[in-house]
């Protein structure tokens, strides 16, 4: 009888090293490439930057105002409630690059949220 105990103490040993060991290397399952929302992210965050610097640096450009107001929506909407005053154009900036600000850090926790656990399905 004692030698049987120690027969399966010895193979219960070795099994929980087994599965140990086969568990050591899948402990970080994440690919090592980014996920496509990883890559949409930064892609979004450097067109964003240089959107927002164009419309700053060359303020006569439709074309990088409109790149830039196009990013930014649905924020970009609230440059309709701005009036015709001294200074629009630094405040119309600063909510262009608020909006592609909230847009890629939404984008980013998109990308980096960890995917939920599933439950099986129970049977009734």
């Amino acid at each position: 009888m004692k030698a049987y105990i120690a027969s399966r103490e010895r193979l219960s040993r070795h099994a929980t090293a087994l599965c140990n060991r086969c568990t050591m290397h899948t402990m970080d399952t994440r690919p090592i490439f980014p996920s496509w929302w990883r890559a949409g992210a930064l892609a979004y965050t450097a067109a964003g930057l240089v959107c927002v610097v164009s419309s700053a640096a060359f303020p006569d450009s439709e074309t990088a105002m409109l790149a830039a107001i196009t990013g930014a929506l649905p924020w970009s909407l609230a440059l309709l409630t701005l009036d015709l005053a001294p200074g629009v154009a630094q405040t119309a900036l600063l909510l262009l690059a608020g909006g592609w600000a909230v847009n890629a850090a939404f984008f980013w926790w998109l990308a980096l949220r960890r995917p939920a656990h599933r439950l099986p399905a129970q049977d009734d």
